[in-house]
């Protein structure tokens, strides 16, 4: 999701697509695992090219990750903290 006129941009990735570090959520499947290893490398290294054009771009980027969609309420705090200019 994006808003060009307000200058921001945000992603939210599911854990395990996105290989979210050090979370419970991204487990590493134990069948055919040199597939889904290199299937979230890929996911990952799209996304850092994704935010790094959206930044060059002059957007904010933010990634909201899912397990922090379980806090709704820290959520909403940290898209405020965000998303609104300065």
């Amino acid at each position: 999701m994006a808003n060009r006129a307000q200058g921001w941009a945000v992603f939210v990735h599911g854990c395990f697509w996105h290989g979210h570090p050090s979370c419970r959520l991204a487990t590493s499947p134990k069948t055919n695992r040199a597939f889904w290893t290199e299937k979230i490398a890929a996911n990952r290294k799209r996304d850092a090219r994704k935010v790094a054009a959206l930044r060059a771009a002059g957007l904010r980027v933010l990634t909201v990750w899912q397990c922090e969609t379980r806090d709704e309420g820290r959520l909403c705090a940290r898209l405020r903290r965000t998303l609104t200019p300065a």
